[in-house]
């Protein structure tokens, strides 16, 4: 069975965008007991319908695309950034390729920065290319409007409702040394809020800060940003002007991952995941109803689901190639490394909207071909390898009630 543990915790901090049992107490979900015992997630119960887009190929070099790093989707257009090439690439929403909306360079109005988001703002007509030290920012037929610097360097920034951005300091970078950590800020780069304030006696204060042992995800249809750091196992959302608590995660992990969670100096954290049975949140989104969170796990990895309203925690091992480097390769979304629930077929994503957007290389779903507890849709069975990527759209059930 598995099982919830709820309890009331930092209750002046929980608004209404936190997630909340029945009762009213903040949401501690016992991953460690739930993941022991996995079976299979019900994500099928929130997907209403599947639309399959195939990015054309045309006699265009510049429509052939080997992969997406990132992406950023309207009701008309799919802006892509490739993973080898710096550029961002239009197809409208049917997956006919259009041009190269912005390329990379020095050159007026190009992006020459290392891209670290792509966002758009359909109502006011903006796509947002964030770097690591600025935002460009276009229409969304690609006319460039402006730059925008930001005083301190993120990993991940989004830009919220007030005209407040949020964003996530760069890692290896510690707290005592000028990260902000976790931070909201005006458009002109003022503070709005940061937070900082992660510790363990395990690591000394002049160490602390933020490594690659972090997932983050924004919810377009809250226009928040959910972020989880493995420093603790709370799940912080940045959402208007604020930093709050949104659930807690149960780990119970070994004091060295902790280190190589918290150690900002201790670049072996890189490649080291850490204890055998070490838990790893290393993905996240979140529907209207659900929290999910993939997790690295022993010698695999685990979707986690957590239901915001009644507690439940399901779990699901993923099935996954022998090679995952691999796969790594093939796409660095890892669209593939998720739960079977919907239709047999491996689906993880990020909501866009009212949609759960997952993203698929061709080579990708060669490394499954052999696996026959995969079922692959109708839609992809022709795809050939050298086709471009597609994009699946998962139309959601009540994804306009918050």
């Amino acid at each position: 069975m598995k099982q919830i543990a709820m309890i009331c915790l930092l209750p002046l901090l929980v608004a209404c965008h936190s997630s909340r049992s029945y009762d009213g107490t903040l949401l501690e979900a016992d991953l460690r007991m739930a993941i022991d015992n996995p079976s299979l997630l019900s994500l099928e119960d929130e997907v209403e319908s599947a639309e399959y887009v195939l990015l054309e190929t045309t006699e265009d070099p510049a429509s052939l695309v080997d992969g997406v790093a990132g992406y950023a989707v309207t009701s008309r257009y799919i802006y892509l950034y490739p993973v080898k090439e710096q550029r961002i690439v239009l197809f409208d929403r049917q997956g006919h390729f259009l041009r190269t909306l912005v390329p990379f360079g020095q050159g007026p109005g190009e992006f020459s920065d290392m891209l670290a988001d792509i966002q758009v703002d359909e109502a006011g007509d903006r796509l947002y290319l964030s770097g690591v030290a600025g935002t460009w920012e276009y229409t969304l037929e690609g006319t460039f409007v402006q730059k925008t610097e930001h005083p301190c360097q993120a990993i991940f920034r989004r830009k919220l409702a007030d005209e407040c951005w949020g964003a996530i300091a760069f890692p290896y970078l510690p707290f005592s040394q000028g990260s902000f950590g976790l931070g909201i800020f005006t458009q002109q780069g003022d503070t709005v809020v940061v937070k900082n304030d992660f510790s363990s006696p395990l690591v000394p204060a002049d160490k602390a800060g933020f490594t690659v042992r972090m997932a983050a995800s924004y919810s377009s249809w809250d226009n928040s940003i959910l972020m989880k750091s493995g420093a603790n196992d709370t799940v912080f959302r940045m959402k208007g002007r604020q930093i709050l608590p949104a659930c807690i995660l149960r780990l119970e992990n070994s004091d060295k991952e902790m280190e190589y969670s918290l150690d900002a100096t201790n670049f072996y954290s890189l490649r080291d995941l850490g204890a055998y049975r070490d838990i790893v949140v290393s993905d996240l989104f979140e529907t209207p109803r659900r929290y999910y969170f993939r997790c690295r796990y022993k010698d695999g990895h685990t979707v986690v689901s957590l239901d915001k309203q009644t507690g439940e925690v399901l779990t699901e091992s993923c099935r996954q190639p022998a090679d995952l480097h691999a796969l790594s390769d093939a796409n660095l979304l890892l669209g593939m490394l998720g739960t079977r629930s919907v239709m047999g077929f491996p689906l993880w994503g990020r909501m866009e909207g009212d949609c759960l957007v997952q993203v698929i290389t061709p080579y990708e779903l060669s490394l499954y071909a052999e696996q026959p507890e995969v079922t692959v849709p109708e839609a992809l069975l022709s795809l050939s390898e050298d086709a471009n990527p597609v994009f699946v759209f998962y139309k959601l059930r009540d994804a306009d009630k918050k």
